[in-house]
């Protein structure tokens, strides 16, 4: 609620910022100040008439001072108030305290580990020139390292890399090129250092498809020679049967050509 309360409080100012013809526009903001020790909050109510600050409470102090003669006498009058002096020290911690807290833990203590792919940009064969991205997605906050290896150890030139881009729902994304010519049993990897992970995120690039098109290749020559050898002993078997044939058959008629002579 209290975060709601504050971003409503914007809404208004920034709606309230011009004044009207003939007008007057009176402006309440809660201002809120932190460093990175969040004990150290200060509070401020800012009380502007006509885009002029007139009045502010300052948790520094602990009392409203006025900018003018009249605004004066009104932080006089709102310094008398127990109730409100009540009410402002209270909203140091039920105010700011709390919504930094919340604050923090949506935005500066938010981890979101990272999502890695590796994959080829095209097809390409061994020993033809080629690139690998790496995807590093939805990861939080923005700071994030990305290199890639070869064989274990790091790889400096033909890299390069986009912006880390805003998705729009609190995360980042950034993609990261290696341009190389793959060797068989060469590993290549794509290594992510990001403040979510307990040590580097290690992903190898995958050259399943490539092995496969390459078994593929075997396995097609391997039986295109078996065939060959099997068409090559069949018509082989089928002349040695026409040139020496034994079937009774075939005795016979060689045994009346015999006797003939």
């Amino acid at each position: 609620m209290g975060l709601y309360f504050l971003i409503k409080l914007a809404v208004c100012a920034v709606l309230l910022r011009s004044t009207p013809a003939g007008g007057y526009v009176y402006q309440m903001i809660y201002d809120c100040e932190y460093g990175d020790n969040i004990t150290d909050v200060v509070f401020f109510v800012k009380n502007i008439f006509n885009q002029k600050l007139c009045t502010m409470y300052d948790s520094r102090v602990g009392k409203y001072v006025g900018f003018g003669e009249y605004c004066m006498r009104n932080a006089d009058h709102y310094n008398n108030q127990a109730w409100k002096m009540i009410q402002r020290r209270h909203q140091v911690e039920t105010l700011c305290r709390y919504n930094t807290r919340l604050f923090r833990r949506s935005t500066l203590d938010r981890k979101v580990r990272p999502i890695v792919v590796v994959h080829q940009t095209k097809p390409a064969d061994y020993g033809e020139r080629s690139m690998l991205e790496c995807s590093v997605l939805g990861f939080f906050p923005q700071e994030v390292r990305v290199s890639w290896l070869r064989d274990g150890a790091e790889v400096t030139s033909d890299v390069s890399s986009t912006d880390v881009h805003a998705n729009g729902d609190w995360t980042f994304q950034l993609h990261s090129y290696l341009e190389f010519t793959p060797r068989r049993g060469q590993r290549v990897s794509c290594r992510v250092e990001h403040s979510s992970l307990t040590g580097s995120l290690e992903v190898d690039w995958d050259t399943f498809e490539l092995e496969a098109k390459y078994l593929k290749k075997t396995v097609g020559i391997i039986f295109f020679f078996l065939g060959f050898a099997a068409a090559a002993g069949g018509a082989a078997y089928y002349w040695w049967k026409q040139r020496f044939d034994f079937s009774p058959l075939r005795r016979e008629e060689q045994t009346s050509h015999l006797s003939e002579l």
